[in-house]
């Protein structure tokens, strides 16, 4: 293999000069994928005995993930030669970097239960199905987009359980007004700088199909509502055990 410069490590040029990695379900795929889970639990047990701190934590991650985003950004338009449209947050992670904060630090009610919920599964989906595995090494733009998907559910957990913004699961129907909304936006950035798949809404962005021969946007709705039924998993029995105390008391 030929030598990997700094910049090829900057802006991941590592074409010809790097071993192509194990691809989805290599090794560190699923390092990855541990490491997540284990975070999300230690760090939502932490939140739970300490509110306060979830709060701080996650303003404090609020500011490191717009700062990472804006330099990953500068890079991308100042070294890559990436045109200022090409830089703008079209894809969902990329919006929700500013998003998110934005709702965090105003404590913004309006549609804050499908901002968390995009922001919990956008940060999960993108380890399950992710390209982080193209290559066998890590360039600066993996690590920080790694880091962001990190953040996003570490985020959205924090501000569940330390009150920061509301989460109502009577509300959960304004996700499909939040969909319905992302599906324009998508369409428009494609239609704006034809070529690119944002959103994965022109090419498929899993690895599977479970309609072959037809748009994959209802294997998405599928996937959807699985991920929701599972997210209000611990609200629905949560509710229960309240009920019960209750009933036994």
């Amino acid at each position: 293999m030929n030598k990997v410069t700094f910049y090829d490590w900057l802006t991941k040029s590592y074409e010809g000069k790097v071993a192509p990695g194990g691809g989805l379900w290599c090794n560190m795929h699923f390092i990855l994928l541990g490491l997540l889970v284990i975070w999300l639990v230690v760090i939502t047990i932490v939140f739970i005995k300490n509110k306060t701190f979830a709060r701080s934590f996650c303003y404090v991650l609020c500011f490191i993930m717009i700062v990472s985003r804006l330099l990953r950004m500068a890079i991308q338009l100042s070294v890559m030669g990436y045109s200022f449209l090409e830089i703008l947050p079209w894809q969902l992670c990329h919006l929700l970097a500013f998003v998110l904060p934005i709702y965090y630090f105003t404590k913004c009610k309006f549609f804050s239960t499908p901002i968390l919920m995009l922001a919990f599964f956008g940060g999960i989906l993108t380890f399950l199905f992710g390209d982080y595995y193209q290559f066998a090494r890590f360039s600066f733009l993996d690590l920080e987009s790694i880091l962001l998907h990190f953040m996003l559910p570490t985020i959205a957990i924090g501000s569940i359980v330390g009150g920061r913004l509301q989460f109502a699961p009577k509300k959960i129907w304004q996700l499909l007004i939040a969909l319905a909304v992302l599906f324009g936006y998508a369409s428009f950035s494609n239609w704006l700088l034809p070529g690119n798949n944002y959103m994965y809404i022109e090419e498929n962005g899993l690895p599977f199909n479970i309609f072959p021969g037809v748009t994959h946007l209802l294997t998405y709705a599928v996937v959807a509502v699985v991920l929701v039924c599972l997210f209000m998993l611990p609200f629905a029995l949560a509710t229960m055990f309240k009920r019960r105390k209750h009933n036994v008391e």
